[in-house]
């Protein structure tokens, strides 16, 4: 099976369309659909690939081993996966702050069914345009606190002012922490006493994939 026809398999499995896939790693629709229709090998995106559809990155490039690390199927107390809480609707102005957060509770506004995050995870929906392509108003944003924010990741960021916002995390060098807005349009650099929240995302999941209430396990339910 070639590169593209597993981008395909894997994009219907988490049930995503291909413009959809195309805006989560920043391609066309046209490109998307060029790579999953050619016979190629690689490509320099796999692991962008990889993440946005949160599947092993070596089943991806190679065929090797399965598409999920730790198989759905498993759904045990000892599950990878876990439902996520949203904790409100960020509206994103043109500067890039937060100009509202309407809820912050646990689960209030639904849940997401997400792999393997702590129980620290939280979900924030995106609203407004201000920072499309890379996300769309409507989406859902998971970011988990116990893990560490890499290069090129978006970040949930609150500064010791109050100012909220969602930027692209760059470096954190010699004390100062850098980050750039989502759509690439201003770069900003902060001291690290200024920041008291820098959260890395898990990853990003379409409006489909709400939950309103906790889904049990039918064996859960019957006590077995």
């Amino acid at each position: 099976m070639a590169l593209g026809q597993r981008v395909k398999e894997a994009r219907e499995f988490r049930g995503l369309k291909q413009g959809e896939l195309a805006d989560l790693i920043g391609w066309t629709q046209q490109a998307l659909s060029t790579l999953e229709k050619r016979d190629s090998k690689k490509s320099s995106y796999s692991a962008q690939i990889a993440k946005a559809l949160n599947i092993d990155i070596d089943w991806l490039m190679s065929g090797a081993g399965e598409m999920i690390s730790e198989p759905k199927k498993a759904k045990t107390a000892g599950s990878p996966i876990k439902y996520v809480p949203v904790k409100g609707s960020a509206q994103m102005g043109n500067n890039g702050y937060w100009v509202e957060l309407d809820y912050m509770g646990n689960g209030g506004d639904g849940y997401l069914e997400v792999n393997n995050a702590s129980d620290s995870a939280y979900v924030i929906r995106a609203v407004g345009d201000s920072m499309f392509p890379a996300l769309r108003s409507g989406w859902y944003i998971v970011f988990d606190p116990k893990r560490d924010p890499c290069a090129g990741e978006y970040v949930h960021i609150v500064l010791a002012d109050g100012r909220n916002m969602i930027k692209e995390f760059v470096s954190c060098q010699h004390g100062i922490i850098t980050v750039i807005s989502v759509n690439g349009m201003e770069r900003m650099s902060f001291n690290c006493e200024e920041v008291n929240v820098l959260n890395p995302f898990v990853e990003i999941q379409p409006p489909s994939r709400l939950r309103d209430e906790l889904h049990l396990l039918d064996n859960e339910c019957k006590g077995i």
